[in-house]
């Protein structure tokens, strides 16, 4: 069994950069990207396998694939009939929307097939970059609606300071934005379900303003949710977040890092700094794979700094 390597799908949103392409050597087709969508069978963007045997498949295929699943994928994604995570890479040279996700509650009553929890590592970030996670002040329900239908959110919004090496975990129907100079990787359950409360009194270049989606937020916000920030250790193994879906830990390999699969879970990685070698594969800052649950063990080389998910 082969370690897979997937081609990235690209966004060219609003408010995205140059930083892809530049720091990250992504073949985004476009003059300014906010996202390469790495490890995604979403139906906005399903990436297709670029490596080996499955080299053209479309991932969502290979995962439909019921005499490859478990072994490729482990058991625990028996339980989910569509691929349970989407890993991005993000770039935000401008600040994005004031927004929130569903809940898989909410999600499902909708007709939607899960809600969106999600987590931020920072991968760099200018001097006291921003992040908003939360609202700073509890409000009731009858307040919260008020509040977002006299456009008056900016007032209440929890902001935090950054810097690089720190995440964030996101629990849904927690207001939040991405504010500018920030470079990240995001891991969140599959979904593209996103609530814009506030987009900055911004329009596009044929000066239309973005959809705003106040009833579904007022619906979705919990305004006592407020998020904490994690700050990077020295560990060579550090649990970022643990939800019932997926689980992330930070791999700091100073020289050599050593694993093995287990049978219930793919390892999804992504690569944050510097570079090296898995099993004599290069990689480096930028890429991300799969390693199935059926590889058994694994060594990387080098100084390398990788996010690794499973699935539970």
């Amino acid at each position: 069994m082969e370690i897979l390597f997937t081609e990235p799908i690209y966004k060219d949103y609003i408010w995205g950069g140059y930083r892809l392409k530049k720091d990250l050597n992504k073949n985004t087709p476009y003059e300014k990207t906010a996202e390469s969508w790495e490890i995604s069978c979403n139906n906005n963007g399903i990436c297709t396998i670029k490596n080996g045997k499955y080299s053209g498949m479309l991932l969502s295929v290979l995962y439909a694939d019921i005499s490859k699943k478990e072994m490729i994928f482990g058991t625990n994604c028996n339980k989910y009939n569509e691929f349970p995570i989407l890993i991005k890479f993000i770039d935000a040279m401008n600040n994005l929307s004031i927004q929130v996700h569903p809940d898989d509650e909410y999600a499902k009553s909708i007709g939607l097939p899960n809600g969106k929890n999600e987590m931020w590592y920072i991968i760099d970030c200018a001097k006291d970059s921003k992040l908003v996670t939360g609202m700073n002040k509890a409000v009731n329900k009858d307040e919260l609606r008020n509040i977002i239908e006299k456009d008056k959110i900016k007032d209440y919004l929890n902001y935090v300071i950054v810097k690089k090496g720190d995440s964030v975990y996101i629990t849904a129907g927690t207001l939040h934005a991405i504010l500018s100079n920030i470079l990240i990787c995001e891991i969140q359950q599959n979904s593209d379900t996103t609530y814009r409360v506030y987009d900055w009194d911004r329009v596009d270049k044929n000066g239309n303003s973005r959809q705003l989606h106040k009833k579904e937020a007022i619906d979705t916000i919990n305004p006592k949710y407020v998020s904490t920030i994690i700050h990077s250790n020295n560990d060579e193994v550090q649990k970022l977040a643990s939800n019932n879906v997926f689980e992330v830990n930070k791999i700091v390999c100073k020289n050599k890092y050593e694993s093995t699969t287990n049978a219930s879970s793919f390892e999804a990685y992504c690569v944050v700094n510097g570079s090296g070698t898995i099993d004599d594969i290069s990689i480096k800052q930028g890429d991300s794979f799969i390693i199935p649950a059926c590889y058994g063990k694994y060594k990387i080389l080098g100084n390398i700094e990788l996010l690794k998910t499973i699935v539970k």
